[in-house]
Parts: C-alpha cells; sequence; structure tokens
C-alpha cells in the first residue's frame, strides 16, 4: 500500500471543522430574561445543528479523498520486474562436466540406429542431430575420441567392408553417365548414383551415406549388353516394399532404333552391403520391365498398389483391341512382390486380365519416384 501524506487543504479544512465544533460547545450569556433566553438558546441549537451537518459533510468528503488518493498510490506504484533468465549458448551443454562429456564419448552406440543418446551425442559433435548413428557421426566420434585420448570401444563397426575402387579393380573411367540421388541404403540420407563406362562394359556406382563407402556393379553380365550398343541410365528409385531403402531403376536405351517408344528396364537394390540385381523368381534371371509406349499399340507401365495389407508393384503389358478409331482395352497386369532381391508373383482375382472401355487418359505409372 502507498503512504499518504496530508495536503495543506486537507489541515485548513480539519482546522475549520475543530473551531465550528468548538462554537457549537460554548454557552451564550448575552440574554436573563427566560423569553430572550430560550429564543437565543434556540437560534444557538438551530445554527449548531447546521454546522454540524456542514462539519458531517465535509468529513464524509475528506474520507473520500483519502480513500482516492490511496487507491491512486496502489495504481501507479510500479510492479517489480522478473529478472531475466540466463540463457545457455547454443550448442553448449548446460552444466555438462568433464565426466559426462567422457561418458557422453565413451558409451556404446549401434549402426544405424536411432536413439535419443545418439542425438545427444551429435548435439555434442555438432554433426546433424538425426538421432541416427551413421559414416558422419562415427567419423566425428572417433575424432573426439582421439582428441581426448579415450578407448573407442563403443563406436560401431561399418557393417560393409570397403570395396576396391573400380578404377583399381577394372581401370580408368572413359565416360561418366546422369547423376541421381536416392536413398538406395535406406538410412534416410541420398546417394549418388550413376554409371560409368570402361571399355565394352558399363557399371552401376552407388556412394552410399551408408557407409561412405562407393560400391559398383558391372551391368548386364546376365546378356549381351555393351555399352557401345546403348546408353545405361539410372533413372528414378522407387519404395515397392515401403521398407525405405529404394530400388534403383536402370533403363536400357540403345543408340541404333526409334528414340521414343517403350523402353527396358532392368531394377538393382542395396542388400548385404553390395548392389545387386532383382531377379525373377520363376526364371531366376534378372526381372526386366518394359517403360512406355509402342507403335503397335502395347503401354507398359508400373502401379504401386496395396492388396490385403502388403505393398505390391503391378506390372501392366496391356494393349488396344481394334482399330485406332474404335478400340478397346485389355488390361493385362502382374503383381509382384519384392522380398530381397527376388521379385514373386502374387496371384489373386484382384490382378485378373480384363477387357474394358477404352481409358481416357491412358493409363501410365502411379509409383512415387525418386530422382
Amino acid at each position: 500500500m502507498g503512504c499518504f501524506y496530508m495536503t495543506s487543504t486537507h489541515k485548513f479544512r480539519i482546522a475549520v471543522l475543530g473551531l465550528i465544533l468548538a462554537a457549537a460547545m460554548l454557552p451564550s450569556c448575552t440574554s436573563t430574561s427566560n423569553s430572550n433566553l430560550e429564543a437565543s438558546l434556540r437560534s444557538q441549537l438551530s445554527e449548531t445543528q447546521i454546522q454540524l451537518e456542514q462539519a458531517q459533510e465535509l468529513i464524509v468528503n475528506l474520507q473520500a479523498e483519502i480513500a482516492e488518493m490511496e487507491t491512486s498510490d496502489e495504481e501507479s506504484e510500479p510492479e517489480p520486474e522478473p529478472e531475466p533468465e540466463e540463457e545457455t549458448p547454443e550448442g553448449e551443454a548446460e552444466d555438462t562436466s568433464e565426466e559426462d562429456i567422457d561418458t557422453l564419448l565413451t558409451d556404446t552406440y549401434v549402426w544405424l540406429q536411432q536413439s535419443d543418446g545418439t542425438a545427444q551425442l551429435q548435439e555434442f559433435l555438432g554433426v546433424e542431430a538425426d538421432g541416427w548413428y551413421g559414416s558422419g557421426t562415427r567419423a566425428a566420434h572417433v575424432a573426439a575420441l582421439e582428441e581426448r585420448e579415450l578407448p573407442l570401444s563403443g563406436v560401431p563397426e561399418v557393417p560393409c567392408p570397403s570395396q576396391e575402387p573400380i578404377e583399381e579393380a577394372i581401370g580408368s573411367i572413359e565416360s561418366t553417365g546422369d547423376q541421381i540421388e536416392i536413398d538406395i541404403d535406406g538410412d534416410g540420407a541420398p546417394d549418388e548414383i550413376k554409371t560409368v563406362v570402361i571399355g565394352d562394359s558399363a557399371y552401376i556406382t552407388a556412394l552410399t551415406s551408408y557407409s561412405g563407402e562407393s560400391s559398383w556393379v558391372e551391368f548386364g553380365t546376365w546378356g549381351t549388353f555393351s555399352a557401345a550398343d546403348a546408353a545405361y541410365n539410372p533413372e528414378f528409385g522407387t519404395d515397392i516394399n515401403e521398407d525405405s531403402a529404394q530400388e534403383l531403376w536402370v533403363k536400357v536405351n540403345p543408340y541404333v532404333g526409334p528414340a521414343g517408344g517403350a523402353k527396358e528396364h532392368f531394377v538393382y537394390v542395396f542388400t548385404d552391403c553390395a548392389l545387386q540385381v532383382v531377379t525373377d523368381n520363376a526364371t531366376s534371371l534378372p526381372a526386366a520391365f518394359y517403360r512406355g509406349n509402342t507403335v503397335s499399340g502395347e503401354t507398359y507401365y508400373i502401379n504401386c498398389e496395396k492388396h490385403e495389407g502388403e505393398s505390391l508393384l503391378v506390372y501392366h503389358e496391356d494393349y488396344r483391341i481394334g482399330e485406332p478409331e474404335d478400340f478397346v482395352w485389355a488390361f493385362v497386369p502382374t503383381a509382384l512382390r519384392l522380398t530381397g532381391t527376388i521379385f514373386e508373383e502374387v496371384i489373386s482375382s484382384a490382378f485378373e486380365d480384363d477387357i474394358a472401355p477404352a481409358p481416357d487418359p491412358i493409363p501410365t505409372d502411379n509409383c512415387t519416384k525418386w530422382s
């Protein structure tokens, strides 16, 4: 509550009030007769009553002014401002001792396993704190341990051994195709995919974030493919079975023949620390898929569909029946389950051949693609 200070006006009003009350208490001595005395007393009583009423009104006014001033003092008194909290600088752990840091660094971590502990380690190391322990985190972790002369016993081993560099194993690279980026190893980071030519052969190379090393494999060892006859281009990635590791689709683009039309594709996956072509369970040969339209009316495309809760690839080899201006459509789907490096056909009435009016527009791929 604020202090109340009496002003000179208040002091004056109180003094006047005292004089009025004192005057009201004095007896009258101006008359000796009873009638004159009675009249005088009545007059004094009337005056005294008026003075008392005036005094009472003055008291009420003074009390109201005092209350108003006290309220004004309370409202005008500023509230103390809270003291600002000290902020911990970004990237600096709060109250982190050297012992805590050593414990964090020497803890045991698991390769490509997401955890809060890994995220805390990454924050201390100054790398992206996504919680995944991969090659970038490992390199920074090892450097920090060596700087502090701490043991490396908690650092996970890289699960994939380094493959011999392609130029040391095969020879000098003569040409390099266009590069795409897909997450072929499933660790959440994009990997650089491209083809290179050495001699008559084309090779697919993948610089994976999984191990931080380059993996490579020769294309077309199952057939008579030659780098002199066609270009072998990484085109896009899909995630058919929704396991986060994207499949690589490589297109064969012959140098001779029409530029357009349907082109043959093969699918590669990164598994068991290596790039491997996906094979057909029925033939044990690499699974080949055409995509696009032919001049004779065939349309080849891929769909990614759910069937009874399972993610499948549905390969369509559709074609038209009739004249270009008057035809019906033959739907010829083949449902495939991808497990590891094998496509296996799924037999179901949902994927039977059918003939229907021509679709408009002509169907194309509906699989989500990355490149």
